[in-house]
């Protein structure tokens, strides 16, 4: 396992304060503020505690409050909403400087059999033929001041490669479209919760940045405020990061200073493992 893949998995591990309340550390990623699926997928970590172990995590969906502070550690406060016969709901609030910054509600399921159905996989390039995500950051972090550069880098957690590679600080229009392929950057642990917790993670890289396409701008360009309001995640088949995953993500819509994009993600036999959408603030202030 790699030193950053071993890093992220210990922070979605989270320190036990009580049977309904949990501590996690927040990473720096050279940003202020924290990363939105760090949050999303400690949430995860902490309702995955909580619920019933016979019972499987199938859909999260998650409102941003606040910006989170990364120089702080966060409390994530879980409450049972239903216990019901198959499905248990749970909110999970993530507090900060006693005030929250987000608040997710989680539903798991008992499995069971049942219809089933799902869109096609796109037909898309191999990962191999795609742009190493890695390799980009690390060009781009000639132009950076040392600190930041190092952030840029560093080791990631991830191994991803995608069609679209936009210049965060110099955008230029690209379809509203992206395809990305992912995997686990070292071996990952064969246990469902933890995958599900760190494709959480993961799913919050490209949702916003897709809706920034049409428009030719890059997320850390001086004149823009861009922050994710909600995120959701819909779980349907298992899955293994240890192999290829394809998240296909379209933005469908933007209005009123808001961008909106939706995902599927895909195993490379073609299952549709899960579904995300999200939507966040895209503003662009001219000075």
């Amino acid at each position: 396992m790699s030193a950053a893949l071993n890093t992220l998995i210990e922070l979605l591990k989270l320190d036990k304060i009580d049977d309904f309340l949990f501590k996690g550390e927040s990473e720096d990623l050279g940003l202020r503020q924290v990363f939105g699926g760090q949050v999303v997928a400690q949430a995860l970590s902490a309702a995955i505690q909580v619920a019933p172990s016979d019972r499987l995590l199938h859909s999260c969906h998650a409102y941003f409050l606040s910006p989170g502070d990364s120089q702080y550690p966060i409390l994530y406060e879980v409450e049972t909403l239903r216990e019901g016969y198959n499905f248990t709901a749970l909110q999970v609030k993530a507090i900060q400087h006693n005030a929250p910054i987000c608040q997710i509600t989680t539903s798991f399921q008992r499995p069971e059999l049942g219809f089933e159905h799902q869109s096609a996989m796109p037909e898309v390039d191999a990962p191999e033929d795609f742009i190493s995500e890695a390799e980009m950051m690390k060009k781009l972090a000639a132009y950076l001041p040392p600190a930041v550069g190092a952030k840029f880098q560093a080791e990631r957690p991830f191994d991803i490669r995608s069609k679209y590679l936009n210049n965060p600080f110099n955008g230029s229009v690209l379809p509203p479209q992206q395809f990305s392929w992912v995997k686990g950057n070292g071996v990952v642990p064969q246990d469902l919760k933890i995958q599900q917790c760190l494709l959480a993670y993961f799913s919050d890289f490209h949702c916003l940045l897709t809706a920034l396409h049409p428009h030719g701008k890059g997320f850390l360009q001086q004149e823009m405020k861009v922050a994710t309001i909600d995120h959701s995640i819909w779980f349907h088949r298992p899955f293994d990061l240890n192999d290829w995953l394809l998240h296909a993500v379209e933005s469908t819509n933007a209005n009123a200073g808001r961008g909106l994009a939706r995902g599927q993600i895909f195993d490379k036999a073609g299952n549709l493992i899960a579904t995300t959408q999200q939507e966040g603030l895209i503003r662009w202030s001219e000075k």
